[in-house]
């Protein structure tokens, strides 16, 4: 039997469901909003308004909405919402808003109103006073009673979520923590551009995840599963076919092991689609993804060798560095079954800083394997984005693509960088770019069909003021009749504007 005021018929799960997706994505473009325009403001009331027709028909069917998170997902009213690739960014990014106020999620009363709404936002807006018990002490003292925060029953973060392994790092980046760099985006001089906030897609969401099991000091102690680790990577290959853009993760990494294990997937991502371009089958990339994930694992052995910063290295800090690529082939070769591909990540992980000036010094007439050269390029790319010292908080992912093509060029190979090339576009992903017309936009992929014409989408107009997520516009791809006039460098990247400065 069809419910009344569903004329689909639709079961009520479904419709929750639905409603769930709606209801994410309104919250989220309220909080945007927000640090554009003041409470009160016609733009933000707008959006209030918006977000309440959203809520209305959950309302016709019950008296509440209480919307929480568990683990990575969402439940709205005990129903999971479904993760989709289209809405995985707006999931992510509240989930992260959460976390960030220690809060479970939002209930909201039937009786709820743009007033309420709006005064609940001057409180949420303002994480660093309110947060957990305060948040809701906050909304309970103003009278707020029909939106109110969702607690958890701890608002103590669990011991093992501030935790991380010292036995797994890139690039020796944890002397640079321990000297105050701080994490990318984070910390005492920490500037990175906000259009390194790259959208992050299922597969790599879901590769960090699996890294984190494959890449763990003690998995690695015990022994890797191969075919584990060819599950990770999987996705990342069948991405690489489907002309997915390779989108990096920099700047949501606040600690230390989820650095490691985005380091890992991102060299892996660009280095399959990398291959890919080069004609490499299904078989040759899937090795190639493994191959990738490993390439750095010799450093848990030479870790506690390490005492200084990269910039402060002594002799015995070098030595130590630079011998992470042997203990990596050990490593490799001691904690799993020795087969074909077990022996493609010896060697890759022995060989990915081999060659011009590279180390350890192979044999004459030794030559690096070809997922050995293409991991090299891969890793090149990403530390010039991932290394964590002051310094490198300035380069965009242009920049990192002009010094590969520029002065570092003598040290890859022409088909290397031309596969690059191939992966990234001219405008990487997460590059913010100036169009002919004045307008700020950054880039979401790049367009096989002509590298100048990127995917992108129009975050700021030509005075300067953003859009807010619902105004921006995206092009795929820019059309031809529209030219992108240059990429920005980090020093002009735009600061949206806060609440408090609108």
């Amino acid at each position: 039997m069809k419910p009344a005021d569903d004329p689909h018929g639709r079961p009520q799960d479904e419709r929750l469901r639905k409603a769930g997706i709606t209801v994410v994505q309104r919250v989220l473009a309220l909080m945007r909003i927000g640090r554009s325009y003041r409470v009160g403001n016609q733009v933000f009331t707008r959006q209030v308004e918006s977000f309440l027709e959203a809520m209305a028909p959950v309302f016709r069917e019950a008296p509440e909405i209480v919307m929480v998170a568990l683990n990575n997902d969402f439940y709205v009213n005990g129903v999971r919402v479904p993760l989709r690739a289209s809405t995985l960014r707006f999931q992510q990014a509240l989930l992260e808003e959460l976390r960030k106020r220690h809060i479970a999620g939002l209930k909201f009363d039937a009786s709820v109103r743009s007033k309420d709404i709006e005064k609940f936002f001057e409180f949420f807006l303002q994480p660093d006073s309110y947060m957990g018990p305060a948040l809701l002490e906050a909304c309970v003292n103003a009278g707020l009673h029909s939106m109110l925060p969702a607690v958890h029953a701890s608002t103590e973060m669990p011991e093992h979520e501030n935790a991380y392994d010292p036995g797994a790092f890139e690039e020796w980046d944890e002397k640079d923590e321990a000297a105050g760099a701080g994490a990318p985006g984070q910390g005492p001089g920490a500037t990175r551009p906000p259009g390194a906030r790259a959208v992050v897609n299922r597969s790599y969401s879901l590769a960090v995840h699996g890294a984190r099991s494959v890449l763990t000091t003690t998995t690695l102690q015990d022994g890797v599963e191969m075919r584990h680790a060819k599950r990770v990577v999987q996705p990342l290959v069948d991405g690489a076919f489907q002309s997915e853009p390779v989108v990096m993760g920099l700047s949501t990494l606040g600690h230390h092991d989820e650095y490691t294990y985005a380091h890992a997937v991102n060299v892996c991502m660009v280095a399959v689609t990398m291959g890919h371009a080069l004609g490499l089958d299904r078989r040759a990339l899937a090795d190639l993804g493994v191959a990738a994930l490993l390439h750095d694992v010799g450093k848990a052995s030479v870790y506690d060798r390490v005492h200084h910063a990269l910039e402060q290295f002594d002799e015995a800090d070098r030595a130590a560095a630079e011998a992470h690529t042997v203990e990596g082939a050990k490593l490799i070769a001691h904690s799993t079954t020795l087969n074909m591909t077990t022996l493609r990540c010896m060697r890759a992980a022995l060989e990915h800083h081999a060659g011009e000036g590279g180390y350890p010094r192979l044999p004459e007439g030794w030559e690096a394997g070809p997922l050995s050269r293409i991991i090299r390029c891969a890793d090149a790319y990403v530390s010039l984005q991932m290394h964590r010292s002051p310094a490198a908080h300035d380069i965009t992912p242009y920049d990192a693509l002009a010094m590969m093509l520029g002065p570092l060029r003598a040290k890859f190979e022409p088909a290397m960088l031309w596969a690059l090339v191939r992966t990234v576009g001219l405008y990487p992903p997460g590059q913010m770019v100036e169009l002919a017309d004045g307008r700020i936009a950054i880039v979401l992929a790049p367009n096989p069909e002509d590298l100048h014409r990127p995917h992108l989408r129009v975050v700021m107009d030509e005075c300067g003021v953003p859009f807010s997520p619902i105004e921006a516009k995206e092009y795929k791809p820019l059309p031809a009749t529209m030219a992108v006039r240059r990429a920005l460098p980090a020093s002009e990247y735009p600061q949206m504007p806060h609440n408090e400065a609108a």
